[in-house]
This record gives structure tokens, C-alpha cells and sequence, in this order.
């Protein structure tokens, strides 16, 4: 299932090829999952939302709306949607977006995880949001 591809990136609208990076396809198409009953005995208990977004060690937790957990599971580990930094956002850095090409198109990666620093997966979002795809980078071949 490892595949290739050759990686781009955009900073401020300025785009530019990254000839010496290349992005490597690792999984299939993976269903994201929805646990609405977690408790706090789960690994991912930090990364459940209530029905308004905030997380249980914010202060507006508020867990009696309801509680979510979007999870997906990749050779034998479970990953929390939520413990991925989206690309462009404040805690990443605004105008800054990461893809590779394929079949001369451009793909944009959604964002990477926030738990493994330096070799963290890159997620991909099919386009209705119900199925990922991951991705390592490669660099300096």
C-alpha cells in the first residue's frame, strides 16, 4: 500500500514544489467511527468534545448535552480525530497548507498529528468527511 507522491506547500498564497519531500501514502480509505457515550476510563478521554466543542479539561465542559469522540483505528492504534492540527489554523500557522501530486493533480492534506512531533501521520479527508487516508513525509531522497 505505500505509494510515493511528490509534496507541494503554500505559505502566505506563495506556492512552491518541495523537490527533495514526498509524501507516502500508508493506508487505505479508513471509516472514522463516533463513540457518543466515552467515559473517563478511555485513552482518548482528552480528546472527547461536548455538544458544543469544548473539551473536559476546558471549563465550559458541559457534559449533560451529550458527549462525542470521532475516532479511527490504524494498525492496532486508535487515533482521536481531535488530536490532529488542522493545516491553516492558529495553532499550526494561518495561510499554510501542505499536499502532494498525483496524476498532475494537486491534493491538500487536512493536518498531522499533534502527539508524534517528529514523525507524526498527515490525514487526508474523502469528500463528504466520513473516511481518512494516511500519510508520512519523507524528506532530503
Amino acid at each position: 500500500m505505500r505509494k510515493e507522491l511528490q509534496a507541494f506547500e503554500i505559505w502566505m498564497g506563495n506556492e512552491r514544489d518541495c523537490p527533495n519531500r514526498k509524501f507516502i501514502r500508508v493506508s487505505r480509505w479508513i471509516k472514522l467511527q463516533t463513540n457518543y457515550n466515552p467515559n473517563k476510563r478511555n485513552a482518548l478521554w482528552d480528546y472527547v468534545t461536548d455538544a458544543y466543542g469544548f473539551h473536559p479539561y476546558q471549563a465550559a465542559f458541559n457534559a449533560k448535552d451529550g458527549l462525542f469522540l470521532d475516532f479511527f483505528r490504524f494498525n492496532g492504534t486508535t487515533y482521536a480525530l481531535e488530536q490532529f492540527i488542522r493545516f491553516g489554523s492558529i495553532a499550526d500557522s494561518i495561510g499554510h497548507a501542505e499536499g502532494y501530486i498525483e496524476d498532475k493533480l494537486k491534493h491538500f492534506l487536512c493536518g498531522y498529528d499533534a502527539n508524534d512531533y517528529f514523525h507524526p501521520l498527515y490525514i487526508e479527508f474523502d469528500e463528504w468527511g466520513e473516511y481518512v487516508r494516511l500519510y508520512v513525509c519523507e524528506e532530503g531522497r
